[in-house]
């Protein structure tokens, strides 16, 4: 089937983790206990169903995991962790040849979207990145996070194609690429080794790859 719409995760995707990790380490070194308290309530809330509201469920988990009031663990992540993780992307520069890539798609006439597991807010303009998205957002809006299927429906629904006339890229194998593919979409894996008896439809390390090949789909 025709790809109509190409959606990318964020981080790890259009840019490097090492950047993050290097940028962000002196916020992440004052915070340590939360931080880690944070990442442990993460991945129980992806084996939690169902769940109304998300950041209600985090806070309560961190907030038990603490030892601390719900009210002072809301305000923290928010702070320490939400909004200033947000600013360590003023010194993070995007992976070679991204920006080259979405104008082309986007002149491909192909839709572009956005989806994180992470808040976006002002993430895609402190890249360079902004102003190319039909759609952007957090799958936290779903209440489930990747590779849960409801993040992936959602944004089908936004960039208004179905799922199997989307081409998912992502650098998580188990949570882009596995996550995406169960629900119909065609998935690229950015990795520089492709993985053994891997279901992504194109396994690149460098953009210029994935243009090339969604011009290759487009000739069928």
């Amino acid at each position: 089937m025709e790809i109509k719409a190409v959606g990318f995760d964020i981080d790890g995707t259009l840019y490097r983790n090492m950047m993050m990790y290097i940028c962000s380490t002196p916020s992440f070194i004052k915070h340590p206990v939360l931080v880690s308290h944070f990442s442990k309530a993460r991945k129980e809330i992806r084996n939690i169903r169902p769940i109304d509201d998300f950041r209600k469920v985090q806070t309560s988990l961190i907030s038990a995991s603490m030892g601390i009031p719900e009210a002072r663990v809301e305000a923290m992540v928010e702070k320490r962790l939400y909004r200033d993780w947000e600013d360590t992307f003023k010194c993070i520069r995007p992976v070679k040849g991204v920006r080259q890539t979405l104008e082309k798609i986007k002149e491909l006439g192909l839709g572009l979207g956005a989806l994180s597991d992470f808040p976006v807010q002002n993430k895609l303009k402190y890249l360079g990145l902004d102003g190319y998205w039909d759609c952007e957002f957090t799958s936290e809006e779903t209440g489930y996070l990747k590779p849960h299927p409801e993040s992936f429906l959602l944004l089908s629904e936004r960039l208004g194609v179905k799922p199997e006339e989307i081409l998912y890229v992502g650098n998580s194998y188990s949570k882009d690429v596995e996550g995406a593919a169960a629900v119909g979409m065609k998935t690229a894996h950015f990795s520089l080794k492709k993985k053994d008896n891997s279901i992504a439809d194109i396994t690149f390390g460098r953009y210029s790859e994935l243009y090339q090949y969604l011009c290759r789909l487009e000739k069928r």
